[in-house]
């Protein structure tokens, strides 16, 4: 009793000068706290879920891929700037996380005004409100569970690829490649391996042969995706953010070594990022669809990501090289990667 009358005197005094200390008489800044501080944690399983004000650490534990929908950015009269959210995604399934109605989002430094936000397994975020009223009202911050691991460009061979591909700025795009009319989407930068990466949609789909010619022709090739953190950043700042959702051929692909038998390589001849932690093999990271690659019908050498409405997670699958669809989604989305500016 006498330590709460002590603490209600000293709250009382602390708010007279603007400051409030907790186990210290002489607070260094406006609320000093010397000891453990509890906030709410919540255990979330389900496939859709909607913050609430009573809502701080979360901890997401689902089986499917979950749906998350922030509250606006005024509630009445109540702007409430600086709240913030702290997620875990401790499932082996994405979140994606919506601000409400038109509203939009900051990821980090490099992927700005996003309708949404894809926290990928394993992942840990904050999301806190920056005080806007319209246009971008949150920014969040993405924390890879291997997020001191430094990612570098891993033995790139022009010789492997067959030619020498060009800067972003030098690339040359057709207004029509065999046929189909070409628009460029955009590009994006990743400052962690410096390459540019850029979208395009043609007017018709095409094979995978087609698509490394068109990419030769434009200058890059097409995209590799080495690692997990990679393909994270890729899903986030180009497939989302440019709404490529048919499927995209990826440059993975069987090589029929002479006197060998045939294995898949990146058209770069770069290397995977290995997770040595997996069990009983360390496994590269990549991003196959359950049972794939599996070689169905024994002539798929060349790999895709899932259109959206085959995989809501845009996992990734063999197929034979010269499809030009599947399952009745085409492959008019193109992604290709450029290693100098």
């Amino acid at each position: 009793m006498i330590k709460n009358l002590q603490f209600s005197v000293f709250l009382l005094g602390g708010l007279c000068i603007g400051q409030v200390g907790v186990n210290t008489g002489a607070p260094g800044s406006t609320l000093d706290i010397r000891g453990s501080v509890s906030m709410p944690y919540k255990l979330i399983n389900t496939a859709a879920y909607t913050f609430t004000d009573q809502d701080q650490f979360l901890d997401f534990r689902g089986t499917a891929v979950s749906l998350w929908y922030l509250p606006t950015a005024v509630s009445g009269n109540k702007n409430f700037v600086g709240r913030y959210y702290e997620i875990r995604n401790g499932s082996g399934v994405n979140i994606t996380v919506y601000p409400a109605g038109s509203e939009l989002i900051d990821v980090a430094n490099n992927s700005n005004s996003q309708a949404n936000v894809t926290i990928p397994s394993g992942y840990y975020a904050i999301i806190k409100s920056n005080g806007a009223t319209s246009g971008v009202t949150w920014v969040a911050t993405l924390i890879a569970p291997n997020s001191t691991t430094t990612i570098t460009q891993s033995r790139f061979s022009s010789s492997i690829l067959g030619y020498t591909p060009s800067k972003t700025s030098a690339r040359v795009v057709p207004a029509t490649f065999g046929g189909a009319t070409v628009t460029e989407k955009g590009c994006e930068k990743w400052s962690v391996n410096g390459h540019t990466y850029c979208a395009y949609t043609l007017s018709a789909a095409k094979n995978f042969y087609d698509t490394f010619s068109f990419a030769k022709q434009v200058g890059g090739y097409v995209v590799t995706i080495t690692s997990n953190d990679e393909r994270i950043w890729l899903y986030t700042n180009i497939l989302t953010k440019y709404a490529l959702n048919n499927n995209i051929w990826i440059g993975y692909n069987k090589v029929a070594y002479p006197g060998n038998s045939t294995s898949f390589t990146w058209i770069t001849g770069e290397d995977w990022t290995i997770d040595w932690t997996t069990s009983p093999n360390s496994t590269p990271q990549n991003y196959f669809n359950s049972g794939e690659p599996n070689n169905s019908g024994g002539s798929e050498g060349s790999c895709h990501i899932y259109g959206i409405t085959l995989n809501a997670d845009r996992k990734w699958n063999d197929l034979s090289g010269s499809s030009t669809s599947q399952n009745s989604v085409n492959f008019d989305n193109v992604i290709l990667e450029f290693n100098e500016d």
